[in-house]
């Protein structure tokens, strides 16, 4: 089987991005070819570095460019690599993905599947494109969310989706090694790390609002921000009229995960919204404790002081007060994270995740050959 992941990468190498090239590596493992496809938007600055992680897993990738929001020649391009690779399955991630997937494999055996990974309603037009992708998923053979929160929003629209929990390739999160608490001189400082893109949902205010708390009790704390996003400079400025100079650190985007993570003690996510979240699970798979709201898929992987922490979104007093717990406690850190390493090497592999998609794209072909037949 041949299926070509297609994804309109703009924001950087996160979450979706992380999930398509760990999907992608964990299916040729199977036998199935995958060709991950990103659009090039040349009137906007885009990051491709999903391109650059893919080609470095070995992976098949290729560009589509894209002049404009609505560019026919994209459209052609697309039905080339399709017939160039004999793909069976388009796989897609995102609104710009199921239009020109829809486009390009009209009247076609080619069977489609849609991954939701995420809706995000920050500003009206989120809500607009949201109702415009649920509309184009009608159109598709299978979809899938990656969270049982984003089921009913697509049920109201008529579609059944089925539920798909993300995987994580386990071999860099095994036993990683670090030096960066040396070189950063970092030394005999416990470390909190939040790891993702800086944008409202992710609640990182609360986390530097929280801070002021738990330095009363652990003074040589360091709080480390690595990702960027369009929150950055209200995080810097927050923090700074919070009196947390000394205490916070932003590194941007990083590029060696496994790395970071050894290096902290304590994952924060004080998420308002969440999907299925990778650092969570990569940071599990670590063996760290971790400290994340009660949204989205989390708490289908945490279990309240069994393998991590759960606080309601929001809750400054509850992020800090388990924050000091953890800290404060070598044994119950060390608990937690030994459970969380268990969870995820036991439910949330790549390989289970890949065999999941793997049975959905065969049913899609299936479904699709006999419509198309009839």
């Amino acid at each position: 089987m041949n299926v070509l992941q297609l994804i309109s990468s703009t924001l950087g190498y996160y979450g979706a991005e992380r999930v398509v090239v760990t999907l992608s590596a964990a299916l040729e493992e199977m036998g199935v070819h995958s060709v991950v496809t990103a659009f090039l938007n040349t009137r906007k600055e885009i990051n491709v570095g999903i391109k650059e992680k893919a080609t470095a897993r070995g992976l098949t990738t290729e560009e589509i460019v894209c002049r404009g929001r609505f560019d026919r020649n994209s459209v052609v391009s697309l039905r080339e690599i399709v017939a160039r690779y004999q793909i069976d399955v388009i796989h897609c991630h995102g609104i710009k993905p199921d239009l020109y997937a829809l486009l390009a494999a009209r009247k076609s055996k080619i069977a489609l599947v849609s991954t939701c990974h995420l809706w995000v309603f920050e500003e009206k037009k989120d809500w607009l494109i949201s109702a415009m992708e649920r509309g184009l998923l009608l159109g598709f053979d299978d979809v899938v969310a990656v969270s049982a929160s984003i089921v009913p929003q697509l049920r109201r629209f008529g579609i059944r989706a089925k539920v798909v929990d993300n995987g994580i390739d386990l071999t860099p999160f095994r036993d990683p090694q670090s030096d960066l608490i040396k070189r950063m001189g970092w030394e005999g400082r416990p470390i909190i790390g939040a790891i993702g893109r800086l944008a409202p949902q992710k609640g990182l205010q609360y986390l530097l609002r929280a801070a002021p708390e738990v330095l009363r009790e652990n003074p040589t704390a360091l709080f480390v921000f690595a990702g960027d996003g369009p929150e950055r400079q209200a995080l810097q400025a927050e923090a700074n009229d919070l009196g947390l100079r000394d205490a916070v650190r932003f590194l941007g985007v990083q590029e060696n995960i496994p790395e970071l993570l050894a290096a902290i003690d304590v994952l924060t996510m004080p998420s308002l919204s969440e999907g299925m979240p990778m650092a969570l699970l990569e940071a599990m798979a670590c063996g760290k404790a971790v400290v994340a709201s009660r949204v989205g898929a989390i708490t289908k992987v945490i279990e309240h002081r069994v393998n991590g922490w759960m606080i309601d979104s929001g809750d400054v007093s509850g992020l800090a007060e388990g924050l000091k717990e953890i800290l404060g406690c070598g044994d119950l850190r060390r608990r937690l994270g030994r459970a969380a390493k268990q969870t995820i090497e036991s439910r949330f592999s790549a390989e289970i995740m890949a065999k999941n998609y793997l049975e959905i794209y065969r049913e899609a072909a299936a479904h699709k050959a006999g419509t198309r037949a009839r």
